[in-house]
């Protein structure tokens, strides 16, 4: 259909101004904001695994699923960015929205609703979450692809171990009519693992790259050498995109 597009946004940084699992420890716990540091710093490399673990002990120090949610609440998400997308529903209704993202449910699902954003979205592809209901203040978080799942991604490009972002948009487009069924895609991103859906991407397709982060990095050294199509624009603040 002529005009009908597709806006995939990555969530932190990207979508909001912060990174999900780092604030709402900023927040509550800077014990365990240091413990997130210590361990993504000494290489591990799934981020729900470890997000997983510093929830669990923010329970056990006695913080309650209202102080989570709270601290949600408050995470920066630009009124720039807001007016950008709501305003791009009412000119073009035509215009698909989806977000993948290595955050969670209850993250992403919390701020959306405090923002009065819950039917922005048509589908949210992110890593699984839930209160548990045997300790309701412990928030559980798993990867989106388990880690018993037989059915492990075999990326090559640089994804985490339980999303290739690349494969998650594809498996998505393959369900609503493919690439072809939208004029244009346009990607919202900013980090390392959002290179590789870049790459499935077409010429007149827009990728939306924040500056000063990962994936400005990626694009500038490797962009060509691994095929990239799509037009690159850079932007910092949310104000641009709503420009």
């Amino acid at each position: 259909m002529p005009g009908k597009q597709l806006v995939v946004f990555d969530f932190d940084w990207s979508f909001v101004d912060q990174d999900t699992d780092r604030f709402v420890l900023e927040v509550l716990s800077t014990k365990l904001r240091r413990k997130l540091q210590t361990i993504k710093s000494g290489g591990s490399q799934c981020t729900p695994d470890v997000v997983a673990e510093c929830m669990i002990d923010l329970a056990n120090d006695g913080f309650t699923k209202e102080q989570v949610l709270d601290a949600l609440r408050v995470l920066p998400l630009h009124p720039a960015m807001k007016r950008a997308v709501t305003e791009l529903q009412k000119r073009s209704p035509d215009t698909t929205f989806i977000c993948l993202s290595n955050s969670n449910e209850i993250y992403i699902d919390t701020i959306l609703k405090h923002h009065g954003l819950t039917d922005l979205f048509t589908n949210i592809i992110t890593n699984p979450a839930h209160w548990d209901t045997s300790s309701p203040n412990t928030l559980l978080v798993g990867r989106l692809i388990p880690k018993d799942s037989p059915n492990q991604h075999t990326c090559q490009v640089g994804c985490l171990v339980n999303m290739c972002k690349g494969d998650e948009l594809e498996k998505w487009l393959a369900l609503n009519g493919g690439l072809e069924a939208f004029e244009k895609v346009v990607y919202v991103g900013d980090g390392g693992n959002d290179f590789c859906p870049l790459l499935r991407m077409r010429k007149q397709d827009v990728c939306l790259v924040r500056k000063g982060y990962e994936l400005e990095g990626r694009i500038k050294s490797e962009a060509q050498e691994k095929g990239l199509k799509a037009e690159v624009v850079y932007w910092s603040a949310a104000w641009e995109i709503d420009e």
